[in-house]
């Protein structure tokens, strides 16, 4: 399975920080918006590639927004790229 530039960014982002991180803090570490690595996420997601879930976390107090994180797979954690 081949993955885009910026697809491949976004995984090895979420492998080498422990395979879970927040959609927020995935945006600041690669310095994009939150729009563009969602874009990525979203093609991690997909069914036909599997390697990655999305988890959304009830923010701290009242008026707090869910977390989103970004948490790869078993297929996520050992994929290596190829050309097919």
């Amino acid at each position: 399975m081949k993955l885009t530039e910026k697809s491949m960014e976004v995984l090895n982002y979420v492998k080498e920080n422990g395979g879970r991180v927040s959609i927020e803090e995935l945006a600041a570490g690669l310095d994009r918006t939150q729009r563009s690595v969602n874009a990525n996420v979203t093609d991690l997601c997909s069914e036909k590639k599997g390697l990655a879930v999305r988890e959304k976390v009830a923010g701290e107090g009242e008026d707090a927004k869910p977390i989103t994180y970004v948490v790869l797979t078993e297929a996520g954690m050992a994929f290596v790229p190829s050309e097919d």
